[in-house]
């Protein structure tokens, strides 16, 4: 192309294109989901057991969460003892270490505590066998309760389980409740790599947390227990389910569960004997719907267009609960709090723009990019 056809082009035709994108786009559940912000009860369950001094060795995200699982995994044995509030970590921590023994739901419980003090987002979910809308008085352990909690390093939902001191990972990367489901109804399951903590499983040998209670003999406990485990859990991952809300400790009262349905996993109408209250989806974005991501929208200004301006409108959406802020960095400049919308006015060459949300916990949210070329 000659000097003069490509001086005509630029004249007709300016180039704004964008360059790169990482920009996930915001998916949202079609249920409400109640998100606990910070309170006294939080604030005290991280100061009281030196919640940031547990996590600081690890060099990851993903390595502190593992060593949170870890010193809850060490507060107790699974046992049967009960909790005067089972809704509260501190109530449960101040009574293991009076000598308590608590099952999975406990660890759930407090293991979803703990990362919420912390900062993170994270919620129960619940887990059970495949034939399991009766039951008798005497059948046995059928049901699991496990945590999920959001990583950043792997930008997706993962389960940590503080009973069993365990995650699940399929090429290298933890699952969710959800996709372990799947590898099991799906027979996948020899695919997937149970991942065990330093600290194992271990039940309780203290007849005072209820041991005989539950089991006639010991014998009879250790084989319950070996049943549980025979397929690393897998079995129990037949019907899986998340709470919609992790208020426990300060909502008063129960909160929804939202399960899951599939063309191998019909609905239970009834669960454990009872009517089942929760909701049904098919649908993953309601049971997963995006975490801790600022969508950047950009629309270019006609008006500005016309005079060879290259003006844009730019409008912040944000996934992150308990939203304390939003910052945004233009091109090198530093990290500014930005309003929803703004108007950006670019420079000949790159121009980039990032993103990110600051939560009510002072921890930061995924970051988003958009790099443009302008040449008027």
């Amino acid at each position: 192309m000659t000097a003069a056809k490509l001086e005509e082009a630029r004249t007709v035709a300016p180039e704004l294109r964008i360059v790169e994108w990482q920009n996930e786009w915001i998916a949202r559940s079609g249920y409400e989901y109640d998100y606990q912000g910070p309170d006294d009860f939080l604030e005290e369950l991280r100061r009281k057991y030196e919640l940031d001094d547990v996590i600081s060795g690890g060099r990851t995200e993903f390595e502190r969460m593992l060593l949170l699982r870890e010193w809850v995994r060490n507060r107790w044995d699974h046992g049967w003892s009960v909790a005067s509030n089972p809704d509260s970590a501190l109530d449960i921590l101040e009574a293991a270490r009076g000598g308590s023994d608590f099952a999975c739901g406990y660890y759930s419980m407090t293991l979803m505590q703990c990362f919420l003090a912390l900062g993170f987002v994270a919620r129960r979910a619940s887990i059970s066998k495949a034939a399991t809308e009766w039951m008798a008085h005497d059948e046995g352990n059928i049901g699991h309760s496990i945590p999920e909690v959001y990583s950043h390093d792997f930008h997706k939902w993962i389960m940590l389980d503080a009973d069993m001191n365990v995650h699940y990972e399929l090429d290298g990367v933890p699952l969710s409740v959800l996709e372990i489901h799947r590898a099991w109804v799906e027979r996948r399951w020899d695919d997937v790599r149970l991942v065990q903590g330093p600290t194992p499983f271990r039940r309780t040998d203290k007849e005072s947390s209820g041991l005989l209670d539950v089991w006639g003999t010991l014998d009879e406990a250790d084989t319950t227990f070996w049943t549980f485990t025979r397929h690393r859990a897998g079995d129990y991952y037949s019907h899986v389910g998340v709470y919609l809300g992790n208020t426990h400790h300060s909502r008063g009262g129960p909160i929804p569960m939202l399960n899951w349905v599939d063309e191998r996993t019909p609905p239970r109408l009834v669960a454990g004997n009872r009517p089942n209250a929760g909701a049904w989806t098919s649908n993953e974005r309601d049971m997963y719907p995006t975490i801790d991501q600022v969508q950047i929208d950009l629309r270019a200004d006609a008006a500005a267009w016309e005079r060879g301006e290259a003006v844009l409108e730019v409008c912040l959406r944000d996934s992150m609960p308990n939203l304390d802020r939003l910052l945004a960095r233009i091109d090198h400049e530093p990290w500014r709090e930005a309003e929803r919308s703004f108007t950006w006015r670019l420079k000949p060459g790159k121009n980039e723009i990032m993103a990110k949300g600051v939560n009510a916990f002072g921890r930061d949210g995924h970051v988003s990019r958009i790099l443009l070329r302008w040449n008027p």
